[in-house]
């Protein structure tokens, strides 16, 4: 079973974040596969793994929203920020030993990603898309 289930309708049409958004679906879904397994050595790994990844995606979606001058980046970027403090905070707690991850972690995780899709990189794409 698929945690998050990739579809046509969240694409952007820019390569570039397409592929990126596809390999953080797939590394939430292996971080999905190694929570049901209890394999905490793994959910570490997976863990670190998507952290790199969205500091990469941050980064270049930061670079598009500078170079296409996006009104109102601001809140964008804010939302990056938040969101990878969060998980590299998780994360941190994780490989100490003070928490584990949870269901409901990895539920919010997949929440704020639709979320900021819809609501964030849509409007990038649609502005980046308006200037060709």
């Amino acid at each position: 079973m698929e945690f998050i289930k990739w579809s046509k309708e969240v694409e952007l049409n820019i390569p570039i974040l397409d592929k990126q958004h596809k390999k953080m679906v797939k590394l939430t879904n292996q971080l999905y596969k190694d929570l049901e397994s209890n394999k905490k050595t793994e959910i570490k790994k997976t863990l670190k793994l998507i952290i790199d990844d969205v500091k990469n995606h941050f980064d270049t979606e930061e670079k598009l929203i500078d170079e296409s001058k996006l009104p109102n980046f601001i809140s964008h970027k804010l939302e990056h920020q938040r969101f990878y403090n969060k998980i590299s905070g998780l994360y941190q707690n994780i490989k100490a030993g003070k928490s584990q991850l949870t269901m409901d972690d990895l539920k919010s995780v997949k929440v704020w990603f639709f979320n900021h899709m819809d609501f964030k990189d849509k409007k990038l794409a649609e502005h980046i898309h308006s200037k060709k």
